[in-house]
Formats: structure tokens, C-alpha cells, sequence
């Protein structure tokens, strides 16, 4: 396990330094080539293919409207282009002008002389920034498949268990397993119509899983917010919102209830260009978990577990920014307090998780939709206040947990493709009752409206 740990590490660091090595030189190539084309387009302005040329490095480089420029003069000299139309389509897309885009997009499909692969692209596409244009604009996805583990059990790395400060080896061992999941994520937006853009924002994420051969350890949950998002107007950055939210989830374990949350929160977003962006928010649960479910747990709160009643406040600050056209950085850091009804089971938690999104051409050009290949890492360190007796009175419990991974979204239709994911995943704990480690693999159809 530790060698397949290192191996994603190293991968992942080798991407990120060609990122970050890579970039700087290839942007100073491509503005190069950027101006010497707006040079030559300029003496020949009817010279298409190094004015697409000069739009396809212009998008590149993020400079939207030189592009749109270039391409608005091209049709100025011959209105017919509908190559032209579509690229000037996704262009206003990019920037948010979901009108200008479809009327662009329908202009360039009307005309029937696009070849079949940019006409797909135009057919994949054009529903959703249409939807955009909507003042009620509702969007679902579903994910359904299934899910290998190598510790579908969670049982320690070691074997060990320690239980009031004496360690017992366990009869039992680790168990893989596999199981079905469905996943389903809908988010619905309201549109004030008013100046700014305002709108009430909901979002709801159900989730099962049936294990075959561990039913108690299948899980269900269903989850939501809701608020609205007020833009406010300024001149500091391209735009700032801020969204107060309630949210609140339920979940089950095997056949019981298990988790009940409800809070409320505040976030807010500066987005600095169509690319970059930067999410800081905070927002405060109440948690109830069923004691129950604690192993030698007498009620009403001492457990093993890791979760207790209480409530938690959490601080993030999350963020994205596209590197390249087709190279994407996700990225968020978050503190979180919980405050137990059992003091041994307040704890300090720091998250810190990144994901690198690339897309990629498909296999065949009828695929209108690009692939995205993307690695990701997540780092957890928990600590909590005291020790709690029921595992060992003397020490109190430290986790530091990492999970590595890729996920694959293969799109095959605007409606239907395939998603998969390989996950390693490490905790390295104080106490042996905790130290863990997980191999998953999940493969299966997805569908989007």
C-alpha cells in the first residue's frame, strides 16, 4: 500500500511542477505568435485560417476579446461564415452572455454547411446555455454503478484494537467487498431578473450504496441547501456575490438512522475573470448522531465513534482558476471546530484538498463533449481535546488521513456517458482503532438533464 501511496504522490507532484514550469513559457510563445497573427490579420483581413488561428491562441491566452474581435470583423467581410458563428457562440458562453451565445450557436447550426463533428459540438451544447437564459433553470445528474473496496469494513491496518487503554488483537479481519451506489445531484436556479443577476439557489445530493456481502455497513444520504445569491455591484473584481444559505442532511447506516444535521451558513465569491475565482464562506451544523451506532457506546454521547452530537463551525476559503484552455486548478482549505455534548469528543479539524482537471479530446469526433482526466489529493489532520476513556484514557486521539486519486467523467452524448474513479485512501492514527487503509474502485453510466 505504501509503494501505491508514493507512486500517486509522485504523480501528482510531476503534474503540478510541469503546471507551474510549463505555463509561464508556453504563454510568452503563444502571445508571440499572438501578435505577429494580429499584425498579418490586420493587413489581410479576409485570410480565415490565420484569423482562427489567431482566435484559437487568443482563447488560449484568455484574451476573449480579441478574439471575439477578430472574429466579428471576419464576419463583417462575409456574414456567412458559420464557423465564425460558432466560435463567436462559445465565446460569449465563456463570458457569461448566454443570449448572444445561442442566438450565435442556432445561426451557425441553421446554415447546414458545418461538418458533422462541429455541428455535435453545437448539439451537446447550445441546450445548456440555453437553460441558462431561463428564469427557472433546473439541472440533474445521475451517477449509478459499482464500487470495489479492499477495507469495505474499515477494519484497522493492524488488526488492533485498543479498548480502555489495553490492546486486544481482533478475531476478525479486514473485509473487501463490493457494492452497488446511486448518486443523484440536482440544482435549480431562480432568477430574480433584475440588474445584477440575483437568484435563489437550491441544491440537493441523494446518495445509497447496497453492500453484498456487509449490509450493515450500507449507507444512505440525502442532503441540501438553499439561498440566495445577491451580486453586488463594485469595480474591484469582474464580479462579487454573496449567498447566506440554510442547509441540512440525513443519513442512514445499514438500516437505522445514523446522522442528522441542519445549519446555515454564509459564503461569498470575487470572481476576478471568467477563469478565476475565489469562494471563502462559513457555516455552522448542529449534528445529532444516534449513540447507538457507537461501538461500546452507552448512551447518551460516549463512543467510539468519530462523530458525536454537538454542533461544528467550519471556516473555508475555496477557489478555482483555468492554467490553459483545457487545464483547470480546484482547490480548498477549511478549519472546523466541533463542540461534542461529550468533551472527549470535541475535536479541531484542518482539510486541505486539490484537483487538477484535464480535458482531453475524445476517440472519435462524433463525441461533441471533451473528456476530463482528473487526479486529486486531500489531506486531513483531526485532533480532539482529551482522551476518551472508552479507547485508551491516557492519550488523546490524532489522525492524519490522506486519499489520492483519479476520476474519469467520458461524456458520449449531451445526455449520456460514463464516470469512474480509483481512490487510495490512508489514515495514520495515534490509536490503532483508527489506523486504516482503502483501495476503491467505482465504474458506471451517468445521465444529465
Amino acid at each position: 500500500m505504501i509503494s501505491v501511496s508514493k507512486t500517486v504522490t509522485t504523480f501528482l507532484g510531476a503534474i503540478c511542477v510541469a503546471v507551474a514550469l510549463g505555463s509561464p513559457a508556453q504563454a510568452q510563445d503563444a502571445r508571440v505568435e499572438q501578435e505577429r497573427l494580429a499584425a498579418h490579420i490586420q493587413r489581410n483581413p479576409t485570410d480565415y485560417e490565420s484569423t482562427y488561428r489567431y482566435v484559437t491562441i487568443s482563447t488560449e491566452l484568455r484574451d476573449y476579446e480579441a478574439a471575439i474581435g477578430a472574429l466579428e470583423r471576419l464576419l463583417m467581410f462575409n456574414p456567412n461564415l458559420s464557423r465564425a458563428e460558432k466560435e463567436l457562440g462559445f465565446l460569449y458562453a465563456r463570458l457569461g452572455a448566454y443570449g448572444l451565445s445561442a442566438q450565435h450557436l442556432r445561426t451557425a447550426l441553421a446554415a447546414g454547411d458545418l461538418d458533422p463533428s462541429q455541428a455535435a459540438q453545437i448539439e451537446a451544447q447550445l441546450p445548456d446555455i440555453e437553460k441558462r437564459t431561463e428564469t427557472s433553470r433546473l439541472s440533474v445528474r445521475m451517477h449509478f454503478g459499482l464500487r470495489a473496496q479492499s477495507n469495505a469494513n474499515y477494519f484497522p491496518a493492524n488488526n488492533l484494537f485498543q479498548v480502555g487503554g489495553v490492546g486486544l488483537a481482533s478475531p476478525g479481519a479486514r473485509k473487501g467487498d463490493l457494492n452497488a451506489f446511486q448518486l443523484v445531484q440536482a440544482a435549480h436556479d431562480y432568477d430574480f431578473e433584475n440588474q445584477r443577476g440575483d437568484r435563489l439557489e437550491t441544491r440537493v445530493t441523494a446518495y445509497a450504496t447496497e453492500q453484498f456481502r456487509l449490509p450493515q455497513y450500507s449507507v444512505a444520504l440525502f442532503g441540501g441547501s438553499i439561498g440566495p445569491r445577491f451580486f453586488v455591484p463594485q469595480d474591484l473584481v469582474h464580479a462579487f456575490s454573496i449567498r447566506p444559505y440554510l442547509t441540512g442532511a440525513v443519513s442512514m447506516l445499514g438500516s437505522n438512522n445514523y446522522l442528522n444535521t441542519g445549519g446555515a451558513g454564509l459564503s461569498f465569491r470575487a470572481e476576478f475573470s471568467p477563469d478565476a475565482s475565489v469562494d471563502p464562506g462559513f457555516e455552522w451544523r448542529s449534528l445529532w448522531v444516534d449513540p447507538g451506532r457507537g461501538i461500546f457506546g452507552p448512551p447518551p454521547y460516549s463512543t467510539l465513534s468519530t462523530l458525536a452530537t454537538g454542533d461544528v463551525v467550519t471556516g473555508y476559503v475555496g477557489g478555482t482558476y483555468r492554467i490553459w484552455e483545457n487545464v483547470r486548478l480546484d482547490g480548498r482549505v477549511a478549519y472546523s471546530r466541533a463542540n461534542a455534548g461529550y468533551a472527549a469528543q470535541s475535536s479541531d479539524q484542518v482539510d486541505v484538498q486539490a484537483m487538477l482537471r484535464l480535458e482531453v479530446d475524445p476517440p472519435h469526433p462524433m463525441i461533441a463533449r471533451r473528456w476530463t482526466i482528473a487526479p486529486y489529493a486531500r489531506f486531513t489532520h483531526l485532533a480532539f481535546d482529551m482522551a476518551n476513556p472508552l479507547v485508551n484514557p491516557f492519550v488523546a486521539r490524532r489522525d492524519a488521513a490522506w486519499i489520492y486519486g483519479m476520476m474519469l467523467d467520458a461524456p458520449v452524448t449531451d445526455t449520456f456517458g460514463f464516470a469512474g474513479n480509483l481512490e487510495f485512501a490512508r489514515n495514520d492514527s495515534n490509536i490503532p482503532n483508527f489506523k486504516t487503509q482503502n483501495v476503491s474502485v467505482s465504474f458506471g453510466p451517468t445521465a444529465k438533464f
